[in-house]
């Protein structure tokens, strides 16, 4: 396959992952904020969206053209700000855009799956949904983007198109659930006393963001307690979301779409798997652990972008990575 073709596949899929991680967590921030008046919903206040900007390293960018936190004026810079490159609607054009770049590699109900998905979200968008009924515009970009997900995954044939369109969708799922566990670390310490008491709404949120609440009451079947949801981000194997399982398929990828460049990469990858399984989970370590970890895995996506995909697209596609 030719390098250009990779690169516009690999990113198409980081683009879309992207949209649908920020519209996960953009949603959990309304819905905590829309919980009864509560000493522990007082508290969380405006930080629940300064952690939202802080996950993707965009506080200091809004805090230049925005003066506090507004929740609508949140929404809008991390959902439908054309500026803001790591927006929702930013996101889904560039994804629109390498797809377009690579129309004869991919199925026809795929291409017309994110035309239509950038087509209607414009339209949205104009419309002022996201303003009106954030609620129905995240819930709206989700099931698009499922759509899309499941179209990728009927492929008839699993071949070195769908490697490197999953190998995009796991990189930034990996990236994405360090950063999540990273900004919201405080409440997977388990509470110490009447010093601190669990942060009941703010765990749930999160398991929600990640998608991983269902997840969580099928592996547990108890109630919600810091340590469980910290096993199961990290180290739960048998949950695709978790960080242990995305760099497993990282590492699964890498070796079967190797080339003479990406020894190394492999290693890399392989390394961070076994770093994984030796999180200290019930530990004050734990923050530090995932801030290496960042660049760790900002590393690996690195190396998988030089030696497995090898950059080589048109400078506006190249400028949204």
């Amino acid at each position: 396959m030719l390098s250009r073709t990779a690169e516009h596949l690999f990113w198409m899929t980081r683009h879309t992952a992207r949209a649908d991680h920020l519209a996960r967590l953009l949603d959990a921030c309304y819905q905590r904020s829309l919980l009864p008046d509560s000493d522990e919903v007082a508290q969380h206040g405006t930080s629940g969206w300064l952690t939202a900007l802080a996950t993707v390293g965009l506080a200091d960018q809004y805090r230049l053209s925005h003066h506090g936190i507004e929740p609508h004026e949140v929404i809008s810079f991390l959902a439908t700000d054309a500026a803001n490159p790591s927006s929702i609607l930013s996101s889904l054009r560039f994804a629109r855009e390498n797809a377009r770049a690579v129309r004869s590699c991919l199925s026809a109900e795929l291409w017309e799956s994110l035309n239509a998905t950038w087509l209607d979200l414009q339209r949205h968008v104009a419309d002022g949904l996201h303003e009106s009924d954030p609620y129905a515009f995240f819930e709206w970009i989700k099931q698009r983007l499922h759509l899309a997900r499941g179209v990728q995954l009927a492929a008839p044939v699993q071949n070195e198109t769908a490697g490197f369109l999953h190998l995009g969708l796991c990189v930034e799922r990996a990236d994405h659930m360090a950063r999540m566990l990273e900004a919201h670390c405080e409440l997977l310490q388990p509470p110490q006393g009447a010093r601190r008491s669990f942060d009941f709404h703010g765990a749930n949120a999160l398991l929600h963001a990640v998608s991983a609440h269902d997840a969580y009451r099928e592996v547990y079947r108890d109630a919600i307690a810091p340590a469980r949801i910290a096993a199961l981000l990290v180290q739960c194997a048998e949950w695709p979301g978790s960080l242990a399982a995305s760099l497993e398929e990282i590492r699964r990828l890498a070796v079967r779409l190797r080339n003479g460049q990406s020894a190394q990469t492999e290693r890399l990858a392989l390394q961070l798997c076994e770093e994984v399984r030796q999180a200290p989970l019930d530990s004050v370590a734990l923050q530090a652990w995932l801030v290496a970890m960042i660049g760790r895995i900002n590393e690996l996506a690195r190396r998988v972008g030089r030696d497995l995909v090898r950059p080589a697209i048109p400078e506006p596609v190249a400028a949204a990575a």
